[in-house]
């Protein structure tokens, strides 16, 4: 075979070659963000975003039981966006006198650019959602949703119809822990109900004590609720108001607590450092009243190295602050401290920064 006969019967291969070429070039072109991303990026911002609010969280009560000033940054907004991009090329080369040579090349590219916005809380949202009392009418619907009320009034509340509750590290009343008593059992029974009807000075709140309990030791606690509170033994509705003292006997007088309040109380809960403590770098408050031992709201310990499992941690001034993960008491209150972040922020929500992410 002569040397024009052989590159002739080549030049179909090398087509061959570069119609390949071509089709990868175009698979190229195809190639989408699979929807499998969604899922896992979903997730996997979600559960960071879980834990560092819980951090934050715990730092701010750390920092609080040392006289600092909290500080919170919100998450408004997370976008990933994605790019990828690719080429290929084909070329064939037929010298004289040498065997054929075809090379052929492809490169790809693939990035990952999430675009996250913090937004600092400050101004009106910072006065609504730290320094205002949280309603009466969120709490009792709490207790109407089903929110133990050891759990909701041993948090939230300071006083009803002047019973106090702990405070600034001072154990309750006995009067105050027997009505949160007799109230868990009426709340198990079935016997308290709630209706929230319009006033003219905003929402009011009527709390249904049934009058006739289908056993005999929910009817003594019912009886002794009305004589703790104040209340009229003859009628079966109450008022909720907000305040120190009842103007009458049909009516319940709450002071709530800010969330400022509570991260305090929960503050008096930390297992100081000795040296911390005792050289007075810590606001002043401890668990006791005389001989009675008030229960801290969270059991939060300190150390000096980093815990091996936890349910959130901290480092602050050299020591770690963390709830142990084993302790279910201390996450659900705590948990539900965060929870009512989003009671307490009664107004609209500030406008939050426009973020233009390029097309790619």
């Amino acid at each position: 075979m002569t040397r024009g006969s052989l590159a002739i019967s080549c030049v179909p291969r090398v087509w061959r070659w570069s119609l390949w070429a071509l089709a990868l070039v175009a698979l190229y072109g195809c190639v989408g963000v699979s929807p499998r991303n969604v899922v896992a990026d979903r997730m996997d911002y979600g559960q960071v975003v879980a834990d560092s609010w819980k951090r934050q969280t715990l730092l701010n009560v750390v920092r609080l039981r040392y006289a600092d000033a909290p500080v919170f940054l919100d998450v408004s907004s997370i976008i990933n966006s994605y790019t990828i991009g690719g080429n290929a090329n084909a070329q064939a080369t037929l010298p004289s006198g040498s065997p054929n040579v075809l090379a052929i090349g492809g490169t790809g590219s693939w990035s990952n650019s999430p675009t996250v916005t913090y937004q600092p809380l400050m101004g009106e949202r910072f006065t609504k959602s730290l320094l205002q009392s949280i309603p009466p009418v969120s709490i009792f619907q709490l207790l109407q949703g089903g929110w133990p009320v050891e759990l909701v009034l041993r948090t939230s509340v300071n006083s009803i119809n002047g019973l106090q509750n702990d405070r600034s590290g001072i154990a309750a009343s006995s009067g105050f822990d027997e009505l949160v008593e007799r109230l868990s059992r009426l709340q198990a029974g079935g016997e308290i109900g709630l209706r929230v009807e319009a006033r003219a000075d905003g929402s009011g709140v009527i709390v249904v004590m049934r009058s006739k309990a289908t056993q005999e030791t929910l009817n003594e606690d019912s009886r002794r609720v009305r004589e703790l509170l104040g209340l009229s033994s003859d009628i079966t509705e109450f008022d909720v108001v907000y305040g120190l003292v009842p103007r009458n006997q049909r009516e319940v007088a709450l002071l709530s607590r800010s969330m400022l309040e509570i991260m305090l109380q929960l503050g008096h809960g930390i297992e100081l450092p000795a040296a911390h403590d005792e050289g007075g770098w810590v606001l002043a408050g401890q668990y006791r009243s005389g001989e009675r031992l008030a229960k801290p709201l969270v059991n939060i310990h300190s150390g000096s190295e980093a815990p091996a499992n936890a349910y959130a941690a901290v480092p602050y001034l050299g020591y770690w602050y963390w709830i142990d993960q084993a302790d279910i008491a201390s996450k659900r209150t705590f948990t539900f401290l965060m929870i009512l972040f989003s009671l307490a922020e009664t107004g609209p929500s500030a406008a939050a920064p426009v973020v233009t992410v390029p097309s790619r």
